[in-house]
């Protein structure tokens, strides 16, 4: 399932823009595990543990997935609050349970020999991205970082990829990006990126619309993209 690059279209890289929930930090069980606590509850309905229909959207999509899925409604104040419940439950379980997904760091470090800007690109907010890489004490290892803000539509759209390049002054097709979910790939293709999927969340069936597929950041060397 791996594909490889022709020289050519990774040529000129500048910089490696990672997602966050599945990428850096392994959060994605917690993060939806929020929603379990939430729509019981609010709703007091069991919403079960298969999470791959909502892995990667927003929480607006999760929200609405689960109100079709079990026939709920709400009004649109209900619908906010629910998402702010969600983010409050997801800091209070998350609290010392994060932990890095095995060898970031190795590629954090490659990139930094390679002189390439680094930065974060992810559907969740500033402050979980924060939280999240407090928690595993890489708040310092990034250039930017680019969440769910006002005027950016999440991701399958690829606005939070291209503002992330901005932030990093850097074009869009001089940037990899590392995702692990297919919104996140997406996003990052319509940015006009280079994308390498990592399948910490997702089959590689799932992630097959990316331009390579690794199981784990041990099999990358960032220095075949020069």
């Amino acid at each position: 399932m791996k594909k490889r690059p022709s020289h050519h279209s990774t040529k000129s890289i500048e910089a490696l823009i990672l997602d966050c929930d599945g990428v850096i930090v392994d959060s994605e069980p917690l993060s939806c595990g929020a929603w379990n606590i939430v729509f019981d509850k609010e709703y007091g309905v069991d919403i079960g543990t298969d999470y791959e229909p909502i892995m990667g959207g927003t929480s607006r999509a999760s929200v609405t997935h689960y109100f079709n899925l079990f026939n709920l409604s709400g009004t649109e104040e209900k619908i906010a609050y629910l998402i702010k419940l969600k983010d409050q439950v997801y800091l209070e379980i998350a609290k010392s349970k994060l932990t890095r997904i095995p060898g970031i760091d190795g590629i954090i470090d490659q990139a930094r020999k390679l002189e390439w800007k680094i930065g974060v690109a992810s559907s969740g907010s500033i402050k979980k991205i924060q939280f999240n890489l407090k928690q595993v004490i890489l708040d310092n290892s990034f250039d930017s970082l680019t969440g769910a803000e006002k005027g950016l539509r999440s991701k399958p759209f690829p606005d939070i990829f291209l503002k992330a390049a901005e932030s990093l002054d850097v074009a869009p097709e001089k940037c990899i990006a590392i995702e692990d979910t297919p919104a996140g790939i997406k996003a990052a293709k319509d940015a006009g990126m280079f994308v390498i999927a990592i399948t910490t969340s997702f089959t590689e069936e799932r992630l097959k619309d990316s331009d390579l597929i690794i199981n784990s950041f041990t099999e990358l060397d960032l220095s075949e993209y020069l």
